[in-house]
């Protein structure tokens, strides 16, 4: 009987070790294969913005623009502000700054007297009228931030403001609040036609009043009596 056993024991390890290698040997049929892995492209970088230099070769019409340039920090609406400043070594070049970007711009000739200063990359331009400045996205052709004041533009409208204000108490000549308003309305008009690359034409209209007098009365002096009536005032 014990000899039974340990056949029977033998067996059945012989056969668990034959079906452990078939199933070893044979690959499973429902095995899924592991996905190849699939190598990412790099991100492709953005399109760098168009860097401006400095531009050595400017004319002396230019040059002379660029010393009516106010610089300095122009307070602008919805508290924004724009840094312009000389760029030391580089005559009639400034440097911009606004919304962390910095500019480099040069002066650019105009025929209506306006101060336009444009971005040497081609990007924004800067418009100077005695009243307010203002920073235009030149390619797009629209206002990144408008209404900026340097102290000498603030003291040019509140010169402006106090003398409309006090137009009814000075002689007739002196323009009223409407005509300065709508002045200011022309200014800024004018000025965003010059950042759209138009020419601007103005034209000044002279108005005299003439006082006509009357001519003074004649007097007719006394003519000499005739004979006849000297005699009879004898």
């Amino acid at each position: 009987m014990f000899r039974t056993l340990t056949a029977a024991a033998a067996l059945a390890t012989l056969t668990l070790s034959s079906a452990f290698a078939q199933s070893a040997a044979t690959p499973a049929v429902n095995a899924k294969p592991s996905p190849a892995k699939t190598a990412r492209k790099p991100a492709g970088k953005a399109a760098a913005e168009p860097v401006s230099a400095t531009n050595d070769n400017l004319n002396e019409g230019q040059l002379s623009m660029a010393d009516r340039v106010m610089t300095g920090i122009a307070d602008c609406e919805f508290k924004e502000k724009v840094d312009v400043e000389k760029i030391p070594g580089h005559n009639g070049n400034f440097k911009v700054v606004y919304d962390h970007k910095t500019y480099i711009m040069v002066p650019e000739e105009t025929t209506t007297g306006a101060i336009r200063l444009v971005d040497t990359a081609g990007a924004v331009v800067w418009i100077q009228i005695p009243m307010k400045s203002m920073l235009m996205n030149q390619k797009e052709h629209h206002r990144l931030v408008d209404n900026c004041q340097e102290d000498e533009q603030r003291i040019a409208v509140q010169s402006s403001q106090k003398a409309g204000a006090n137009a009814g108490a000075l002689a007739p000549s002196v323009a009223s609040p409407g005509s300065i308003a709508a002045a200011g309305g022309v200014a800024a008009n004018n000025a965003a036609a010059l950042a759209n690359g138009s020419t601007v034409t103005q034209t000044t209209t002279t108005t005299t009043t003439v006082k006509v007098m009357p001519a003074a009365p004649t007097t007719n002096s006394a003519a000499a009596p005739s004979t006849a009536a000297s005699g009879m005032w004898k």
